[in-house]
């Protein structure tokens, strides 16, 4: 005899454990969380995608932006996306030296200005957003921001 909370049981989809984006935002999620503090991290959720950022620890005023108010300042961020993990570096549009800091294969992954498309992780690749959060922190420091 089959009771019913086995029939249901069986109908249920498995959880996907193994979803290769899921794993690369948490990894890139866990190199963000390296540069908390001096950094804030704070976790959000932007139209049901996970999402997280690195924010300067207290606003700040940047000239000729935002009339004149303080702003929390972002310096990096990751997001699901559908089909891929969205990775913004606001240092690389700040800074045209960072830009070309960047390693070929950071740059073949870089659609528009700030957002690198990342499907998956190797450890080459994870040195190379651990080095631009670097650089983004360094830069930060520069300009009295941190």
């Amino acid at each position: 005899m089959c009771s019913l909370s086995n029939a249901s049981n069986s109908k249920r989809k498995p959880k996907e454990a193994s979803d290769p984006l899921e794993s690369v935002y948490e990894q890139v999620k866990k190199l963000l969380k390296r540069h908390a503090p001096p950094f804030k991290l704070r976790d959000l959720g932007v139209r049901n995608k996970k999402s997280a950022q690195l924010v300067v620890p207290k606003p700040v005023v940047i000239p000729g932006a935002y009339g004149g108010k303080p702003v929390d300042l972002q310096m990096a961020a990751v997001i699901s996306q559908k089909g891929y993990v969205g990775f913004y570096v606001t240092t690389i549009y700040m800074s045209e030296s960072a830009k070309k800091r960047l390693s070929p294969q950071l740059v073949k992954l870089l659609k528009g200005k700030t957002c690198f498309h990342l499907k998956k992780l190797d450890d080459g690749l994870k040195g190379d957003i651990a080095a631009v959060l670097e650089l983004g922190a360094k830069t930060y420091r520069k300009r009295g921001w941190l």
